[in-house]
Protein backbone atom coordinates (compact mmCIF):
# COMPACT_ATOMS: atom_id res chain seq x y z
CA UNK A 1 0.00 0.00 0.00
CA UNK A 2 1.40 3.37 -1.02
CA UNK A 3 2.11 5.94 1.69
CA UNK A 4 -0.41 8.74 2.16
CA UNK A 5 1.06 12.06 1.01
CA UNK A 6 0.36 15.56 2.27
CA UNK A 7 1.34 17.15 -1.07
CA UNK A 8 2.50 16.22 -4.56
CA UNK A 9 5.41 17.91 -6.35
CA UNK A 10 3.48 18.55 -9.59
CA UNK A 11 4.26 22.28 -9.43
CA UNK A 12 7.66 21.77 -7.80
CA UNK A 13 9.46 19.98 -5.00
CA UNK A 14 9.36 21.15 -1.41
CA UNK A 15 12.74 21.30 0.33
CA UNK A 16 13.37 20.02 3.84
CA UNK A 17 16.32 19.31 6.07
CA UNK A 18 17.57 15.72 6.11
CA UNK A 19 16.94 15.51 9.83
CA UNK A 20 13.27 16.36 9.37
CA UNK A 21 12.92 13.17 7.35
CA UNK A 22 15.07 10.77 9.31
CA UNK A 23 18.44 11.20 7.61
CA UNK A 24 21.85 12.14 8.98
CA UNK A 25 22.54 15.59 7.56
CA UNK A 26 26.23 15.50 8.40
CA UNK A 27 26.74 12.28 6.47
CA UNK A 28 24.84 13.64 3.47
CA UNK A 29 27.06 16.73 3.58
CA UNK A 30 30.00 14.40 3.05
CA UNK A 31 28.23 12.50 0.26
CA UNK A 32 29.21 15.02 -2.38
CA UNK A 33 32.91 14.56 -1.66
CA UNK A 34 32.53 10.78 -1.68
CA UNK A 35 30.64 10.92 -4.97
CA UNK A 36 33.28 13.04 -6.65
CA UNK A 37 36.02 10.73 -5.43
CA UNK A 38 34.23 7.72 -6.91
CA UNK A 39 32.82 9.43 -10.00
CA UNK A 40 34.35 12.86 -10.71
CA UNK A 41 32.24 13.29 -13.85
CA UNK A 42 28.96 13.42 -11.92
CA UNK A 43 26.89 16.59 -12.39
CA UNK A 44 23.97 16.19 -9.98
CA UNK A 45 22.76 14.37 -6.87
CA UNK A 46 19.18 14.62 -5.60
CA UNK A 47 17.70 12.74 -2.65
CA UNK A 48 13.96 12.61 -1.96
CA UNK A 49 12.81 11.26 1.41
CA UNK A 50 9.24 11.43 2.65
CA UNK A 51 8.28 13.30 -0.49
CA UNK A 52 10.66 16.18 0.18
CA UNK A 53 13.93 17.12 -1.48
CA UNK A 54 16.46 16.73 1.35
CA UNK A 55 19.63 16.97 -0.77
CA UNK A 56 20.22 18.75 -4.08
CA UNK A 57 23.69 19.30 -5.51
CA UNK A 58 24.96 20.28 -8.97
CA UNK A 59 28.37 20.61 -10.62
CA UNK A 60 29.97 21.68 -13.90
CA UNK A 61 27.33 24.29 -14.71
CA UNK A 62 24.34 22.01 -14.19
CA UNK A 63 21.30 23.48 -12.42
CA UNK A 64 17.76 22.45 -11.46
CA UNK A 65 16.39 23.52 -14.85
CA UNK A 66 19.17 21.95 -16.95
CA UNK A 67 17.91 19.40 -19.46
CA UNK A 68 20.03 16.27 -19.36
CA UNK A 69 20.13 13.32 -21.77
CA UNK A 70 19.18 10.44 -19.51
CA UNK A 71 20.40 7.83 -22.01
CA UNK A 72 18.96 4.36 -21.22
CA UNK A 73 16.86 5.68 -18.33
CA UNK A 74 14.59 6.30 -21.34
CA UNK A 75 13.83 2.58 -21.43
CA UNK A 76 12.28 2.64 -17.97
CA UNK A 77 10.09 5.59 -18.97
CA UNK A 78 9.00 3.59 -22.02
CA UNK A 79 8.01 0.76 -19.67
CA UNK A 80 5.71 3.14 -17.80
CA UNK A 81 4.10 4.16 -21.09
CA UNK A 82 3.39 0.52 -21.95
CA UNK A 83 1.65 0.10 -18.60
CA UNK A 84 -0.42 3.21 -19.25
CA UNK A 85 -1.32 2.01 -22.77
CA UNK A 86 -2.65 -1.24 -21.32
CA UNK A 87 -4.70 0.78 -18.83
CA UNK A 88 -6.18 2.98 -21.58
CA UNK A 89 -6.97 -0.08 -23.69
CA UNK A 90 -4.71 0.95 -26.57
CA UNK A 91 -2.62 -2.16 -25.97
CA UNK A 92 -4.52 -5.37 -25.36
CA UNK A 93 -1.72 -6.83 -23.26
CA UNK A 94 1.76 -8.22 -23.17
CA UNK A 95 0.99 -11.03 -25.59
CA UNK A 96 0.44 -8.74 -28.57
CA UNK A 97 3.07 -9.54 -31.16
CA UNK A 98 5.11 -7.85 -33.86
CA UNK A 99 2.92 -9.61 -36.40
CA UNK A 100 -0.17 -8.10 -34.76
CA UNK A 101 1.08 -4.53 -34.47
CA UNK A 102 3.67 -4.12 -37.24
CA UNK A 103 2.35 -6.36 -40.04
CA UNK A 104 3.68 -4.02 -42.75
CA UNK A 105 7.22 -5.02 -41.84
CA UNK A 106 6.63 -8.67 -42.71
CA UNK A 107 6.10 -10.50 -45.98
CA UNK A 108 4.96 -14.03 -46.60
CA UNK A 109 8.59 -15.15 -46.65
CA UNK A 110 9.48 -13.50 -43.34
CA UNK A 111 10.53 -15.66 -40.44
CA UNK A 112 7.31 -16.58 -38.64
CA UNK A 113 9.21 -16.69 -35.34
CA UNK A 114 9.98 -12.98 -35.62
CA UNK A 115 6.28 -12.27 -36.10
CA UNK A 116 5.69 -14.06 -32.79
CA UNK A 117 7.96 -11.74 -30.73
CA UNK A 118 5.68 -10.20 -28.10
CA UNK A 119 5.52 -6.98 -26.11
CA UNK A 120 6.64 -8.98 -23.07
CA UNK A 121 9.64 -10.37 -24.95
CA UNK A 122 10.77 -6.84 -25.83
CA UNK A 123 10.17 -5.45 -22.35
CA UNK A 124 12.25 -8.23 -20.80
CA UNK A 125 15.00 -8.11 -23.48
CA UNK A 126 14.16 -11.60 -24.73
CA UNK A 127 13.43 -11.02 -28.42
CA UNK A 128 16.05 -13.56 -29.49
CA UNK A 129 17.41 -11.16 -32.13
CA UNK A 130 21.20 -11.07 -32.59
CA UNK A 131 21.95 -7.69 -31.04
CA UNK A 132 25.41 -6.62 -29.73
CA UNK A 133 24.81 -3.72 -27.36
CA UNK A 134 28.51 -3.01 -26.87
CA UNK A 135 29.45 -4.03 -30.39
CA UNK A 136 28.38 -2.50 -33.71
CA UNK A 137 24.61 -2.77 -33.36
CA UNK A 138 23.75 0.68 -31.96
CA UNK A 139 25.92 2.52 -34.49
CA UNK A 140 24.63 0.45 -37.38
CA UNK A 141 20.99 0.96 -36.38
CA UNK A 142 21.32 4.70 -35.91
CA UNK A 143 23.20 5.01 -39.20
CA UNK A 144 20.52 3.13 -41.13
CA UNK A 145 17.64 4.70 -43.07
CA UNK A 146 15.03 2.65 -41.20
CA UNK A 147 15.86 1.68 -37.63
CA UNK A 148 12.96 -0.71 -37.13
CA UNK A 149 13.75 -2.50 -40.39
CA UNK A 150 17.41 -2.80 -39.36
CA UNK A 151 16.48 -4.51 -36.09
CA UNK A 152 13.93 -6.82 -37.69
CA UNK A 153 16.44 -7.90 -40.30
CA UNK A 154 18.84 -9.19 -37.65
CA UNK A 155 19.17 -12.98 -37.42
CA UNK A 156 17.08 -14.71 -34.79
CA UNK A 157 19.66 -16.44 -32.57
CA UNK A 158 17.23 -17.80 -30.00
CA UNK A 159 13.55 -18.50 -29.71
CA UNK A 160 11.61 -15.41 -28.56
CA UNK A 161 11.25 -15.39 -24.78
CA UNK A 162 14.06 -17.90 -24.29
CA UNK A 163 17.15 -15.88 -23.39
CA UNK A 164 17.91 -12.41 -21.97
CA UNK A 165 20.13 -10.12 -24.07
CA UNK A 166 20.24 -6.39 -23.32
CA UNK A 167 19.15 -4.63 -26.51
CA UNK A 168 18.42 -1.02 -27.38
CA UNK A 169 17.06 -2.47 -30.62
CA UNK A 170 14.32 -4.27 -28.70
CA UNK A 171 13.29 -0.92 -27.22
CA UNK A 172 13.03 0.65 -30.68
CA UNK A 173 10.69 -2.13 -31.79
CA UNK A 174 8.64 -1.55 -28.66
CA UNK A 175 8.37 2.19 -29.36
CA UNK A 176 7.16 1.43 -32.88
CA UNK A 177 4.57 -1.03 -31.54
CA UNK A 178 3.37 1.52 -28.98
CA UNK A 179 2.99 4.14 -31.71
CA UNK A 180 0.94 1.77 -33.87
CA UNK A 181 -1.28 0.75 -30.95
CA UNK A 182 -1.95 4.28 -29.70
CA UNK A 183 -1.95 6.21 -32.95
CA UNK A 184 0.62 8.68 -31.63
CA UNK A 185 4.34 8.78 -30.97
CA UNK A 186 5.70 7.74 -27.60
CA UNK A 187 6.52 11.41 -26.95
CA UNK A 188 2.97 12.58 -27.69
CA UNK A 189 1.56 9.74 -25.60
CA UNK A 190 3.92 10.63 -22.72
CA UNK A 191 2.97 14.31 -22.88
CA UNK A 192 -0.71 13.39 -22.62
CA UNK A 193 -0.67 10.64 -20.03
CA UNK A 194 2.63 10.88 -18.10
CA UNK A 195 4.59 14.10 -18.42
CA UNK A 196 1.51 16.34 -18.35
CA UNK A 197 0.00 14.93 -15.15
CA UNK A 198 3.41 15.01 -13.42
CA UNK A 199 3.97 18.65 -14.37
CA UNK A 200 6.92 17.81 -16.63
CA UNK A 201 6.93 20.61 -19.19
CA UNK A 202 10.57 20.79 -20.29
CA UNK A 203 11.67 17.70 -22.19
CA UNK A 204 13.06 16.64 -25.53
CA UNK A 205 12.77 13.20 -27.08
CA UNK A 206 13.91 12.78 -30.72
CA UNK A 207 12.70 10.28 -33.29
CA UNK A 208 14.19 8.00 -35.95
CA UNK A 209 13.85 8.70 -39.72
CA UNK A 210 10.32 7.20 -39.69
CA UNK A 211 9.32 9.49 -36.77
CA UNK A 212 9.34 6.63 -34.29
CA UNK A 213 10.39 8.08 -30.93
CA UNK A 214 13.80 6.70 -29.91
CA UNK A 215 12.83 3.91 -27.54
CA UNK A 216 16.10 3.13 -25.84
CA UNK A 217 17.80 6.48 -25.19
CA UNK A 218 17.96 10.22 -25.93
CA UNK A 219 15.10 11.42 -23.71
CA UNK A 220 16.19 14.62 -21.96
CA UNK A 221 14.74 15.65 -18.60
CA UNK A 222 15.79 17.87 -15.73
CA UNK A 223 17.10 16.04 -12.64
CA UNK A 224 14.08 17.26 -10.65
CA UNK A 225 11.76 15.73 -13.24
CA UNK A 226 13.76 12.50 -13.16
CA UNK A 227 12.97 12.51 -9.45
CA UNK A 228 9.26 12.81 -10.29
CA UNK A 229 9.51 9.65 -12.39
CA UNK A 230 11.10 7.84 -9.47
CA UNK A 231 8.52 9.23 -7.05
CA UNK A 232 5.69 7.99 -9.27
CA UNK A 233 7.14 4.47 -9.13
CA UNK A 234 7.73 4.79 -5.38
CA UNK A 235 4.02 5.59 -5.01
CA UNK A 236 2.96 2.55 -7.03
CA UNK A 237 1.88 4.64 -10.02
CA UNK A 238 -0.32 7.01 -8.03
CA UNK A 239 -0.09 10.79 -8.42
CA UNK A 240 -2.39 13.21 -6.63
CA UNK A 241 -5.89 11.69 -7.01
CA UNK A 242 -5.15 9.50 -10.02
CA UNK A 243 -3.62 6.12 -10.77
CA UNK A 244 -1.47 7.34 -13.67
CA UNK A 245 0.16 3.93 -13.99
CA UNK A 246 -1.64 0.83 -12.66
CA UNK A 247 -0.18 -0.36 -9.37
CA UNK A 248 -0.18 -3.87 -10.79
CA UNK A 249 2.06 -2.66 -13.62
CA UNK A 250 4.58 -1.17 -11.20
CA UNK A 251 4.65 -4.50 -9.38
CA UNK A 252 5.03 -6.51 -12.57
CA UNK A 253 7.65 -4.28 -14.19
CA UNK A 254 9.81 -4.24 -11.07
CA UNK A 255 9.55 -8.01 -10.59
CA UNK A 256 12.54 -10.06 -11.72
CA UNK A 257 12.14 -11.44 -15.24
CA UNK A 258 15.80 -12.38 -15.68
CA UNK A 259 18.72 -12.93 -13.31
CA UNK A 260 21.59 -11.05 -14.95
CA UNK A 261 24.20 -11.48 -12.20
CA UNK A 262 23.57 -14.38 -9.80
CA UNK A 263 24.38 -14.13 -6.07
CA UNK A 264 28.09 -14.32 -5.34
CA UNK A 265 29.20 -13.83 -8.93
CA UNK A 266 32.11 -11.49 -9.72
CA UNK A 267 32.11 -10.06 -6.20
CA UNK A 268 28.89 -8.28 -7.11
CA UNK A 269 25.43 -8.14 -5.53
CA UNK A 270 22.72 -10.09 -7.36
CA UNK A 271 21.33 -8.04 -10.24
CA UNK A 272 18.05 -8.79 -11.93
CA UNK A 273 16.07 -7.32 -14.78
CA UNK A 274 12.36 -6.60 -14.77
CA UNK A 275 10.40 -5.00 -17.59
CA UNK A 276 12.94 -2.32 -18.62
CA UNK A 277 13.88 -1.75 -14.95
CA UNK A 278 17.04 -2.98 -13.25
CA UNK A 279 16.77 -4.66 -9.84
CA UNK A 280 19.61 -4.54 -7.33
CA UNK A 281 19.68 -4.56 -3.52
CA UNK A 282 21.01 -1.50 -1.74
CA UNK A 283 22.31 -3.10 1.41
CA UNK A 284 19.38 -5.01 2.88
CA UNK A 285 16.77 -3.10 0.89
CA UNK A 286 15.40 -3.95 -2.54
CA UNK A 287 15.58 -1.26 -5.20
CA UNK A 288 14.39 -0.69 -8.74
CA UNK A 289 16.76 1.32 -10.90
CA UNK A 290 16.59 3.18 -14.18
CA UNK A 291 20.18 3.33 -15.46
CA UNK A 292 21.81 5.10 -18.38
CA UNK A 293 25.27 5.22 -19.98
CA UNK A 294 27.68 7.61 -18.30
CA UNK A 295 26.10 7.53 -14.85
CA UNK A 296 22.43 8.44 -15.21
CA UNK A 297 20.41 6.93 -12.37
CA UNK A 298 17.00 6.86 -10.77
CA UNK A 299 16.98 4.66 -7.66
CA UNK A 300 13.63 3.74 -6.09
CA UNK A 301 13.82 2.15 -2.64
CA UNK A 302 10.23 1.69 -1.46
CA UNK A 303 10.94 0.18 1.96
CA UNK A 304 12.78 3.36 2.96
CA UNK A 305 10.50 5.86 1.13
CA UNK A 306 13.56 6.98 -0.79
CA UNK A 307 14.37 8.18 -4.32
CA UNK A 308 17.92 9.02 -5.41
CA UNK A 309 18.73 10.68 -8.74
CA UNK A 310 22.16 11.22 -10.27
CA UNK A 311 23.39 12.48 -13.61
CA UNK A 312 26.85 12.32 -15.12
CA UNK A 313 28.72 13.82 -18.04
CA UNK A 314 28.27 11.17 -20.72
CA UNK A 315 30.76 12.71 -23.15
CA UNK A 316 33.81 11.10 -21.51
CA UNK A 317 32.84 9.06 -18.44
CA UNK A 318 35.24 6.79 -16.56
CA UNK A 319 35.44 3.30 -18.01
CA UNK A 320 33.22 1.69 -15.39
CA UNK A 321 30.35 3.97 -16.43
CA UNK A 322 30.50 2.95 -20.10
CA UNK A 323 28.68 -0.38 -19.72
CA UNK A 324 26.48 -2.27 -17.31
CA UNK A 325 29.53 -2.64 -15.08
CA UNK A 326 28.21 0.50 -13.38
CA UNK A 327 25.45 -1.61 -11.86
CA UNK A 328 27.98 -3.83 -10.12
CA UNK A 329 30.94 -1.58 -9.36
CA UNK A 330 29.27 1.69 -8.36
CA UNK A 331 28.09 1.25 -4.77
CA UNK A 332 27.61 4.89 -3.77
CA UNK A 333 23.97 4.59 -2.68
CA UNK A 334 24.53 1.39 -0.72
CA UNK A 335 27.71 2.65 0.94
CA UNK A 336 26.86 6.31 1.52
CA UNK A 337 23.11 7.06 1.33
CA UNK A 338 21.64 3.98 3.01
CA UNK A 339 23.84 4.41 6.13
CA UNK A 340 22.53 7.98 6.47
CA UNK A 341 19.04 6.66 7.18
CA UNK A 342 18.19 7.05 10.84
CA UNK A 343 14.54 5.96 10.73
Amino acid sequence: MATLRDYWPTAGWRDASPGAHGMDGAQLEQARDVLLQQAPHMTSLLIVRGGHLVTEWYADGAAPDTLHNVMSVTKSVLSLLVGIAIQTGDLEGLDESLGDLLPDYFTSSSDARKRAITVRDLLSMRSGLAWEEYGPSVVEMTSSKNWVRYVLDLPLEHEPGERYNYSTGDSQLLSAMLARATGMTALAFADLYLFGPLGIERRTWPADPQEVTVGGAELSLTPRDMAKIGYLVLNEGRWEDSAIVPAAWITESTRQQALVVPPGARDCPPIGYGLLWWLRPQGEFASAMAVGFGGQYIYVIPERDLVVVMTGDASSPPEQFRSNRMLCEFNFVEDTIIPALET
